[in-house]
């Protein structure tokens, strides 16, 4: 399996964000699939970043977790979504451990 489907179904099975939120209907469906899809996103330029040596995928994720600590001091519901983010981010980093380099 590839790196990147590799990623993204270890991704699917997080817990979804929405459960933190209050709400329902398709509304909530699509507000959660654009935090998911945003977070898939953001695992693949953590990777492409990490392959090439501008930042490691785990030191994105520890800058993320804190911006999100500080963001959630005044938005909270933006401070849940970013600390989801960063914890994909931690998932990412220990899976990208476990591949050879391709270069």
């Amino acid at each position: 399996m590839s790196l990147i489907k590799s990623l993204l179904t270890r991704f699917r099975r997080h817990q979804s964000p929405s459960k933190g939120f209050s709400g329902s209907g398709s509304g909530m469906l699509q507000v959660e699939a654009l935090v998911q899809a945003h977070g898939d996103w953001l695992a693949l330029l953590a990777t492409i970043l990490e392959r090439e040596r501008v930042i490691t995928s785990a030191e994105l994720a520890r800058t993320l977790s804190e911006f999100a600590a500080h963001t959630a001091e005044d938005r909270p519901a933006e401070g849940q979504i970013l600390s989801f983010w960063a914890s994909r981010l931690n998932d990412a980093a220990a899976t990208l451990g476990k591949f050879p380099s391709v270069h």
